[in-house]
């Protein structure tokens, strides 16, 4: 089946039907030409020079800028915000609740540079898996949307700026003539997905909010200042407060799984390098799975990409949303965190569907 995403005309349709000859020779052209990506080292001309460094020298320095740089943020915009907040935080008497949020902080930048992601896939995850926070604190809990952007904003920069410095771009995100990359990279396709996930986003809150979620925060939160925001709130306004997590969702989703080095990007439908036949002797479990789910050709690599990243994502947004909101927010049980947290889960799932239809998997 052809992708969605539209095709990148490079040859007239009637050139393309008119011989089989020229599919085979754009197979072949297709597979050496990706293969000799493949085997591309992966620094660029766009590698920051600390990228050179040990890897084990890079991730220390990370988490050292990562750290100081939260710290300085939040000092130099403690006197503008810090009062509004500070009067719905909870207060910290253990010891244990400081550990845990270093800890948290630590694994999120070890998973991050585990798995290889650049300063934009991180800085689209960054806002994912905070902002669900933030609007919770505007929401019900009376905090100025200035305020709650400006700390969003730290959040972003503390994870997005190290690794900016200190680790290069992904093949996805760098500039290239590949028709994959090029498709990837068109800035009004980008902006379509990206409506596409905020839109996503704001019917699957709307429904929550319209539902079960006031009552059920009305339970589990002690210390909800307001519900008008919630009544009020509705499909278009919420679309508009949620473009950057269209935006967030475009630039972790959709851009590495097209562009990644692995996916060929043809323009012909007919044809599909990267799927093979299924052979029961040979095939990982990944692929039995897929064959049993009814892909017989296998996932295909774009389908990997999105696949692992849409995990990553679900279990980021519900995993730090739970840990923050617990934490940090006066009054909150478990119980409330954890189900304010499933519904930024099912927003990320449904956004993940509907970006593989987009690119037909």
């Amino acid at each position: 089946m052809a992708s969605h995403v539209p095709f990148l005309a490079v040859r007239p349709d009637d050139q393309l039907n008119s011989s089989s000859d020229l599919r085979a020779r754009d197979l072949v052209t297709v597979i050496k030409d990706n293969a000799n990506a493949m085997s591309t080292p992966t620094t660029t001309q766009h590698a920051p020079p600390a990228s050179r460094l040990p890897a084990p020298i890079r991730f220390f320095l990370v988490c050292v800028l990562s750290f100081a740089l939260s710290t300085l943020l939040y000092s130099v915009t403690a006197d503008a915000v810090g009062y509004e907040l500070a009067a719905v935080s909870r207060e910290v008497k253990e010891d244990w609740h400081v550990g845990v949020l270093f800890a948290w902080k630590f694994i999120e930048l070890g998973g991050a540079w585990y798995a290889g992601y650049d300063w934009q896939d991180l800085t689209g995850l960054a806002i994912l898996s905070n902002l669900p926070l933030y609007f919770l604190l505007t929401t019900f809990y009376g905090v100025d949307a200035i305020a709650s952007t400006s700390i969003l904003t730290i959040d972003v920069i503390a994870i997005a700026v190290p690794f900016a410095l200190l680790r290069p771009l992904i093949h996805a995100h760098e500039p290239g003539k590949e028709p994959n990359q090029q498709v990837a990279q068109d800035r009004l396709i980008f902006a379509l997905v990206g409506l596409l996930g905020a839109s996503i986003y704001s019917v699957v809150i709307y429904t929550s909010l319209y539902t079960w979620l006031p009552v059920y925060l009305l339970t589990h939160f002690d210390g909800l200042r307001s519900m008008q925001k919630a009544h009020d709130a509705s499909v278009p306004l919420l679309m508009l407060s949620f473009i950057p997590m269209g935006w967030a969702t475009a630039q972790f989703l959709f851009t590495p799984s097209i562009g990644s080095r692995g996916n060929p990007g043809l323009t012909d439908p007919k044809i599909y390098p990267e799927k093979t036949n299924f052979d029961p002797e040979t095939a990982t479990i990944a692929e039995t799975i897929a064959f049993n789910l009814g892909f017989k050709g296998g996932f295909t690599k774009r389908a990997e990409v999105l696949a692992k990243r849409s995990a990553v994502l679900i279990w980021a947004s519900m995993a730090n949303t739970f840990v923050r909101v617990l934490f940090t927010v006066d009054g909150t049980e478990a119980l409330g965190a954890a189900g304010w947290a499933s519904a930024w889960g099912v927003a990320a799932l449904l956004t993940s569907v509907a970006y593989g239809f987009v690119g037909n998997e």
